[in-house]
């Protein structure tokens, strides 16, 4: 005679210190037994699950329902296994089932709103993660992945409540903390950001994405040692981290050292020769420091790699403009315009090239489509500015250059070209106070190079103010 309930606590013991192999062989003993007992089933697909044995678990949470088809938490937890197998559908019905059978439940509200979270749809997750809240106010997971939507909705003040909320229910959430300072960053209170990956750093010291995010904001905010020192730590716990490789050779560039840069770009690449992104980053850096055959070659590479990758044709067009191929330029960004219809930077680009080549009409068209996307990008009013003067509306090219300087204050060339309209329509004091103020900029920018802070930054947009093809 043996007995159920011993076995039963034997095989959670040893679930209890994650001792999951052992479990499954207890349980499936007391399957053996009892081919009837639900509880058993139920144990041992969870010792499954554990161990990733996916299809075995959702044998044995099949084989409960056939004993108890209204339990909610099977459905659940089958539920469950599917969201970690990626089938997303299967993953909602039985997330469906579970709150038909208990709409209390609130982590069946919140799995089922990650599927959805998953599939894109934002909206259903969020009336999701609603619900979970409803049932439970004191799960700080719920609040966390409520913040992602609203910060994918671009609305981060909202995000942000959502993580202090998530803090207030547990003040080490690591997820938390690391969510809010991505929150922070994304609004521009970088002291704010840096103060959250500091608690995130001190909870768990090995969090690499956390060296990184901090890193980035410390890039940011031109304390590039403290960079790359992050970048350093990010490496050190993770040797195979490949975008911590393009990071730390990008600061590098920053800093003028050329030879530890290429030895990133060339370690990640080493480490990833089909990732696309070391190509680019090599790329970029060699494209700042005048290597443009270097450059091209590289972004060819990423192209040949990934011919979807945007980055990649994008800054292929930087290349082709700066080596007076015109025509190749027009075709690289007329690539990413197609696939990404809404990126006001490439309309913007393209727009120099047709300017460069006399298609003054289309030019235009694509300033106006570049504004339109992105009513405060500064170079397009600049380069529209330009156009406008060169077809003799000069007001039109003056009311270009004031939207200019209203989103860019510190655009030199701005200043500098709308004293010469000024002067254009005999408006000396006007222009003579536009060259004073360009000096004084042009002063600072001398300044702060003296300083060391030398401007070699590879961001996305390689052009910059000072440097747009006219």
């Amino acid at each position: 005679m043996f007995d159920e309930k011993e076995i039963l606590h034997l095989g959670l013991e040893h679930i209890r210190r994650k001792e999951y192999d052992q479990a499954i062989v207890v349980f499936s003993r007391l399957i053996e037994l009892s081919p009837k007992c639900g509880q058993a089933y139920f144990h041992c697909g969870n010792a499954y699950e554990q161990i990733g044995k996916y299809d075995q678990a959702i044998e044995c949470y099949t084989r409960v329902l056939k004993f108890a088809p209204k339990e909610s938490a099977v459905h659940f937890h089958r539920g469950c296994v599917w969201q970690k197998k990626g089938v997303s559908r299967k993953a909602i019905e039985e997330f469906d089932l579970a709150i038909k059978l208990n709409a209390n439940d609130s982590l069946s509200w919140y799995h089922r709103g990650m599927v959805y979270f998953s599939l894109g749809e934002m909206d259903h997750a969020f009336g999701d993660y609603n619900k979970s809240i409803a049932c439970d106010a004191t799960d700080p997971d719920v609040y966390v992945a409520r913040g992602l939507v609203h910060v994918l909705k671009k609305e981060i003040e909202a995000a942000i409540a959502d993580y202090d909320r998530a803090l207030k229910c547990d003040p080490n959430h690591v997820k938390a903390h690391g969510n809010r300072g991505n929150a922070m960053e994304a609004k521009g209170d970088f002291e704010e950001a840096i103060r959250e990956y500091d608690h995130v750093v001190e909870l768990n010291p090995l969090d690499q994405r956390a060296y990184m995010n901090r890193g980035y904001v410390h890039f940011l905010m031109e304390n590039h040692e403290k960079s790359l020192a992050d970048y350093t730590k990010a490496i050190e716990i993770g040797q195979k981290n490949v975008k911590a490789y393009c990071c730390r050779g990008s600061v590098y560039v920053k800093l003028n050292n050329t030879r530890k840069a290429f030895e990133d770009f060339e370690q990640a690449i080493l480490l990833a020769p089909k990732n696309t992104e070391a190509y680019i980053s090599r790329g970029q850096a060699r494209l700042a420091m005048g290597d443009k055959e270097g450059a091209l070659e590289d972004f060819n590479h990423a192209i040949d790699i990934e011919p979807d990758n945007t980055k990649a044709w994008y800054n292929r067009g930087v290349i082709h403009a700066k080596m007076g191929d015109l025509s190749q330029a027009l075709l690289d960004y007329t690539e990413v315009i197609e696939r990404i219809p809404d990126d006001a930077a490439s309309y913007c680009y393209r727009g120099v090239i047709h300017t460069r080549m006399g298609n003054i009409e289309k030019a235009i068209k694509d300033y106006d489509r570049s504004i339109e996307i992105d009513p405060e990008y500064a170079i397009a009013y600049y380069n529209r500015g330009l156009v406008m003067r060169f077809r003799g509306q000069y007001k039109q090219a003056i009311e270009n250059f004031n939207e200019t300087i209203r989103f860019n204050p510190v655009s030199i060339l701005a200043y500098q070209n709308r004293a010469v309209t000024f002067s254009i329509l005999g408006e000396k004091e006007k222009a003579q106070s536009d060259i004073l103020q360009a000096e004084e900029l042009l002063h600072r920018q001398k300044a702060k190079r003296l300083k060391g802070d030398q401007d070699a930054h590879i961001g996305a947009e390689l052009f910059g103010d000072d440097v747009v093809l006219t």
